[in-house]
């Protein structure tokens, strides 16, 4: 029975910390660099042009402020819906092959915005009841979809305000896309660690697969006013009453934003 179950790729009995403390095998290794270097990239330019928009700000340059702004939303968009695509790569293979990864229950307390506080006090408290690992897999997957594909609208609406000379408050617009930033940079962290549980747990034959999948999956860019559409179907209603999981599944310290305070690590609350 162990060696079937290990043929399949569920590791029932490892945790997200032995995951992520694992050894990876080099095609894995590769693939799992490969994914989150294009991601790290598009988080630095992010925080740089948020950076310096804040200096542009601070230095009464507003007209260069409002540029920093509409390049803020552009960047923001193009990584939310790269993150997104990696969410629905694992859904898509998960569904598809039943493999899943071990998971941990998002936190509530490493989110800033008040949306994404809900969908993880909804994840958290959900992984309360006895679920099944395959089951606390999928509804990971949609709370984490469900957060990005709402810190990627309400930086699209906000950026473009700020971006045309409409935002009302200033420094309240601002402060709102520093939020979203944190919140995407979590949100991100929490992938990071979910892709490697996976990868753990992927048998070798179907990483050929995986790989054609993830690398399918560009994103489109959306038009400006487009609402995003969900990459990964509802998978619980009960998801936008509460909030979600703890982001407990990280063995080293999440990165902190320049402009905000410390951030704990999403593996504390494994501890």
């Amino acid at each position: 029975m162990d060696g079937e179950v290990a043929n399949r790729g569920f590791r029932r009995t490892a945790s997200v910390q032995e995951d992520w403390a694992a050894w990876l095998p080099e095609e894995k290794d590769r693939l799992f660099d490969s994914i989150l270097n294009e991601l790290e990239i598009s988080y630095s330019i992010l925080s740089v042009t948020l950076n310096d928009a804040f200096n542009s700000c601070r230095q009464g340059k507003l007209v260069p402020a409002r540029e920093q702004a509409r390049m803020f939303g552009e960047l923001f968009e193009r990584l939310a819906a790269r993150v997104r695509a990696v969410l629905r790569c694992l859904y898509e293979h998960g569904r598809q092959f039943g493999t899943f990864a071990n998971t941990a229950p998002l936190r509530p307390g490493f989110f800033r915005s008040e949306r994404a506080r809900q969908v993880a006090r909804s994840n958290s408290l959900l992984a309360l009841i006895r679920f099944r690992t395959r089951t606390r897999f999928f509804r990971k997957l949609g709370a984490l979809e469900e957060i990005v594909a709402g810190l990627q609208r309400e930086a699209r609406e906000i950026a473009q305000e700020v971006a045309e000379g409409t935002a009302v408050g200033w420094s309240k617009q601002w402060n709102c896309l520093e939020i979203l930033d944190y919140d995407l940079n979590t949100s991100l962290r929490e992938v990071e660690i979910v892709l490697k549980s996976f990868l753990c747990a992927l048998p070798i034959a179907e990483l050929a697969a995986f790989r054609r999948r993830a690398n399918s999956l560009s994103p489109k860019p959306l038009h400006p006013n487009k609402r995003p559409a969900a990459l990964i179907p509802k998978l619980e209603p009960s998801s936008r009453k509460t909030g979600a999981q703890a982001p407990a599944e990280k063995t080293t310290p999440a990165r902190r934003s320049h402009r905000s305070e410390t951030r704990p690590s999403v593996l504390d609350n494994n501890k």
